[in-house]
């Protein structure tokens, strides 16, 4: 490869970078959205303000599905706060914006000038760009940005824009409903009081069509993809080491995690309550509290480490208008190489340590990270280490997966005898040797859980 070549895939390395960074911080921040035009502040705020466009303006379709209406911008339209200089509303059809709504296709006009479609909103620009906001084959609104020069935006910036879109229907939809449950919860509350006997009735409706409303957000794949550690990152921290990671869906409540501080290596199995899409989402919050209670409030101790997560994660969810008991079950390990040492917490996930032959199991905390009837101090485990030792963290998918000539679960109990088993091999062996098993065990039935083991040899 020469000079030319390598800038080339620097560049874009760089480029897809900050991308992903960009789609990072904005899904963090629409996590905190609570209304349609927090939503829509916050992507032209988050993340095309991130993005470095001069202009940019988000539509949402009218009641009557004909004209898409200015809610947010970024720019000129923009002058102050949270409002929108001279809004204009455009048929369906009408413009680039229009066009982009009635085909439900992104589109780049790399020179305005010379399509007959442009509007000229506050001044004349020479590129535009527009990609619908689509949920369940419907076109909800539109994101639009313009600017001066011709040829200004790359494709790569369409297929970052509908990615953007993608989320921000989702979060639109997810928020429409919310306040819809919201005001059907009130109504229900009066019908309470006027001793209506449809009432349970009702409210187990109403249940069932919110945990159906949270299973059809998706959007967390992305999110997710960006806060594990990269296999380089993880074997710079754990020389020898493997991950198997197997999501049960496009997405999962389990997530592994690393970091290096000095002489100690911290690494994590987490397996996040909820499923799919929901358990995804609190993946998020709950790797953000692992990696501030080491940055920022500079713990070292597993122990401590786990009861300030513990009280970030109900911190964060606490800013809700409901209840939310959601969390995750974790082993956290700080692993010393000079001093042959480990420290170990956990809440439910237990340490597997094979040393000599015989495997040693040291149990978590019967408690998660989360709300609990009755939270306790972590436990705090120091465990001395020798050459040729062997360490393992895993959630439950494994154990708990259907298969075989039987159709029976795997079983804790095997995998302790398969850790045995395969301990003496190298990293690599394990880890293909149990994808391999995983795969002809689960045969032809469904996967029923995520399934993460992380290995680390001495």
């Amino acid at each position: 490869m020469n000079m030319t070549e390598l800038s080339t895939t620097l560049q874009s390395l760089q480029k897809k970078e900050r991308y992903l960074e960009v789609i990072y911080k904005f899904a963090t921040a629409l996590l905190e959205a609570q209304t349609i035009d927090e939503v829509v502040w916050t992507v032209a705020k988050n993340a095309i303000a991130q993005l470095g466009y001069v202009d940019c303006v988000i539509y949402l379709m009218d009641e009557d599905k004909k004209h898409l209406i200015q809610r947010a911008a970024h720019g000129p339209k923009n002058p102050i706060a949270l409002d929108i200089m001279n809004p204009i509303k455009l048929k369906i059809g009408e413009g680039v914006v229009g066009h982009v709504a009635k085909t439900k296709q992104g589109e780049i006009v790399s020179d305005t000038s010379k399509d007959f479609r442009y509007v000229i909103d506050d001044d004349m620009r020479l590129s535009e760009i527009a990609v619908p906001i689509i949920h369940d084959k419907k076109v909800i609104g539109v994101i639009d940005s313009e600017h001066p020069d011709k040829n200004f935006y790359p494709q790569d910036d369409l297929q970052l824009l509908e990615t953007i879109a993608s989320m921000t229907a989702t979060k639109l939809v997810q928020t429409k409903n919310n306040e819809e449950l919201r005001q059907l919860r009130d109504h229900l509350q009066q019908l309470v009081l006027d001793r209506t006997s449809d009432l349970e009735n009702a409210l187990r409706e109403v249940h069932k069509q919110k945990s159906e409303i949270t299973d059809s957000i998706h959007y967390a794949k992305r999110i997710q993809a960006a806060i594990l550690p990269p296999d380089r990152i993880l074997k710079e921290n754990l020389k020898q080491s493997f991950i198997v990671y197997k999501p049960k869906d496009i997405v999962a409540g389990d997530f592994y995690w690393t970091e290096k501080c000095d002489d100690l290596v911290y690494f994590a199995v987490a397996d996040c309550t909820g499923h799919g899409v929901p358990g995804a989402m609190v993946s998020v919050v709950c790797h953000n509290a692992l990696d501030r209670a080491v940055k920022e409030f500079k713990l070292k101790r597993p122990s401590e480490i786990l009861d300030q997560v513990r009280d970030l994660v109900i911190e964060t969810f606490e800013k809700s208008d409901e209840i939310v008991m959601d969390g995750m079950d974790i082993g956290l390990c700080v692993l010393n190489y000079k001093t042959l040492s480990i420290e170990y917490s956990g809440a439910y996930i237990p340490l597997y340590l094979i040393k000599k032959g015989k495997l040693i199991v040291t149990k978590g905390d019967k408690q998660p990270i989360g709300k609990h009837a009755e939270c306790k101090k972590f436990s705090n485990h120091l465990i001395s280490l020798e050459k040729g030792d062997s360490v393992y963290l895993l959630s439950d998918g494994f154990a708990d997966q259907f298969g075989g000539a039987k159709g029976k679960k795997f079983r804790t109990k095997a995998i302790k005898e398969l850790l045995l088993k395969i301990s003496d091999n190298t990293m690599l062996q394990q880890k293909k040797y149990l994808e391999k098993l995983f795969d002809e065990w689960k045969g032809t039935l469904d996967q029923v859980d995520d399934v993460t083991i992380l290995g680390i040899k001495l």
